[in-house]
């Protein structure tokens, strides 16, 4: 069963279709990147799958429960980074920690058929380095990004969902966030959706990179396809090479599919291409 299941999903805003038939299913123990641009139906995705937004139509299932309607046991198995973190800026650090710490038990969390419990990670605190005394209104924005990082998995959840979490973190510390999250999903096997325009960053740890624009997935591939049969050429192949067109621009050149050794010893004229250029192309 995957963890998450989305079918046929759409939302409005008024006269708007913000998300259009979209289909969707996150692998247990994979990490996926959403990739779009500004306006694509990114958060709001999010937002349903959260339950935090009402779909039009169509259906979410997590864990086999509908995304509205999940059980708390299941609630408590998911950790939520949003863009930015807001609210809450009465408290210090600690406090905060320490009070939605109580929302947490203990107890062996089999609903998700996950055979750990609910303890404490403390590599999230470590990472985050804060001082516990400061209040939460003094933070900046990077120290604020880091605790909404820390309150979202510190207990180890199983589906991770991250909104953009690293935009205001500076480069060492999104660095080591990025090395500690493919560590985390390594040894827990959780499910993460991420988020993000950095797409350098997802390289290094995602297994599949999900295009979204306009409101509709208009590309799916996973790293493997990507780097061994995904390819960008100066021009049209010939029919008979085999190749399905991806996306053409406006220079003749084009992105194919279908890209295998064979096609190497032909010595078809291509360009370098990674997977920032190939997600321009997508949604150019």
């Amino acid at each position: 069963m995957f963890p998450v299941v989305i079918e046929s999903l759409s939302k409005n805003y008024g006269a708007k279709r913000v998300l259009d038939q979209v289909s969707l299913n996150l692998e247990q123990g994979s990490i996926t990147a959403l990739l779009g641009p500004n306006g694509a139906g990114k958060t709001t995705l999010i937002g349903c799958l959260l339950g935090l937004l009402q779909p039009d139509s169509g259906s979410i299932r997590v864990w086999g429960q509908s995304a509205d309607a999940l059980t708390p046991s299941l609630r408590e198995q998911i950790g939520f980074v949003p863009q930015t973190m807001t609210g809450l800026t009465w408290f210090r650090v600690q406090e905060l920690l320490d009070y939605l710490a109580a929302f947490h038990n203990s107890q062996p969390r089999a609903d998700a058929g996950s055979a750990t419990q609910s303890c404490e990670d403390k590599s999230w605190s470590q990472w985050a380095s804060l001082d516990p005394k400061s209040r939460i209104s003094a933070l900046s924005g990077g120290e604020r990004q880091r605790l909404a990082i820390v309150l979202a998995l510190r207990f180890s959840p199983d589906l991770i969902v991250l909104d953009e979490p690293v935009a205001s973190l500076d480069p060492l510390a999104r660095h080591d966030f990025i090395a500690l999250l493919a560590e985390t999903v390594k040894q827990r096997g959780a499910t993460v959706l991420l988020s993000s325009h950095i797409i350098s960053d997802l390289e290094r740890i995602c297994d599949r990179f999900v295009t979204l624009n306009k409101g509709q997935i208009i590309s799916t591939v996973d790293s493997c396809q990507f780097n061994s049969h995904i390819r960008h050429l100066a021009q049209w192949p010939d029919a008979h090479h085999g190749l399905r067109i991806l996306v053409d621009l406006p220079d003749g050149s084009v992105w194919v599919e279908g890209w295998t050794p064979a096609h190497e010893a032909l010595g078809l004229p291509t360009l370098p291409g990674d997977l920032e250029a190939f997600f321009l192309a997508l949604t150019r």
